[in-house]
């Protein structure tokens, strides 16, 4: 599949859901014996669970999509400048400290980038086993359900206040802030990009990040709420563009939006 060559992107994200499944299931597999835990650069762990299933990932989008370079988590070396215009974003493990805890609130993400965003992509909710896709239209694996109609019928039974979904690890007085600032009346705290699967299924309203995350853990979220209207947004409300620049690999600041304001 080159660039410039169409393609259908809901089958595409549809074998992207099958690869995000199955390492999904490799990672439950592993529970509880999770291999060598080691820790990486930035002081987050890394465990024998993260590299099978990067592996299964690597392995999987080679045979279906071998023309298309795989930057990943635990790949260091993808993580050089690349100047591709299409590229594949994967996150084997999203969650390790929730893992390595004992924790249901990791997940496994795979995001198509084309011309610096999101095109297609899955993530995998392992301990629930609900697996969502998008392409053009967005799915989640329970009956094949439209999430676009559930999520709106789901919107429409909650009344009142604006909730607000943050990280259980990661956030600080910063994020609290924010959410104040948003006017967040309920803020709720949720592992990983789960955090995103909240938007979506209209459980929050957003999800504000001023610290440091990658491109890796945003990429798949993004492209799901931007099928329902939604979208992740910098601090200076553009959209995120996702490719090697000034920060690297990383993301500045962001707040993720079920609806765009």
């Amino acid at each position: 599949m080159s660039l410039h060559t169409p393609f259908d992107r809901d089958d595409v994200a549809r074998r992207l859901a099958f690869i995000a499944r199955d390492a999904g299931d490799l990672l439950v597999s592993w529970r509880p014996e999770t291999g060598r835990v080691e820790t990486k650069p930035d002081g987050s762990p890394v465990s024998g669970a993260d590299r099978a299933s990067e592996a299964l990932i690597l392995a999987g989008l080679a045979k279906a999509f071998p023309d298309i370079p795989v930057v990943s988590e635990e790949n260091v070396e993808s993580h050089g400048a690349l100047v591709a215009a299409q590229f594949f974003l994967v996150d084997p493990l999203d969650g390790t400290k929730a893992y390595l805890a004992g924790e249901p609130d990791f997940c496994v993400l795979i995001a198509l980038i084309r011309d610096g965003a999101p095109v297609a992509a899955a993530i995998d909710a392992p301990v629930p086993g609900v697996t969502y896709w998008v392409g053009e239209s967005a799915f989640r694996s329970k009956n094949r359900a439209a999430l676009i109609e559930e999520a709106t019928r789901l919107e429409a039974s909650r009344i009142g206040g604006r909730i607000a979904v943050i990280s259980r690890h990661h956030a600080g007085d910063e994020s609290r802030k924010l959410c104040t600032d948003l006017g967040a009346t309920v803020i709720r705290h949720e592992n990983s990009a789960l955090k995103f699967i909240r938007l979506v299924e209209g459980a929050a309203d957003f999800y504000p990040r001023p610290g440091r995350t990658m491109q890796w853990d945003v990429a798949a979220g993004d492209a799901l709420l931007g099928a329902l209207g939604g979208g992740v947004r910098t601090r200076d409300h553009k959209p995120l563009r996702y490719g090697f620049g000034e920060l690297g690999w990383a993301n500045p600041g962001f707040i993720a939006y079920r609806t765009l304001p």
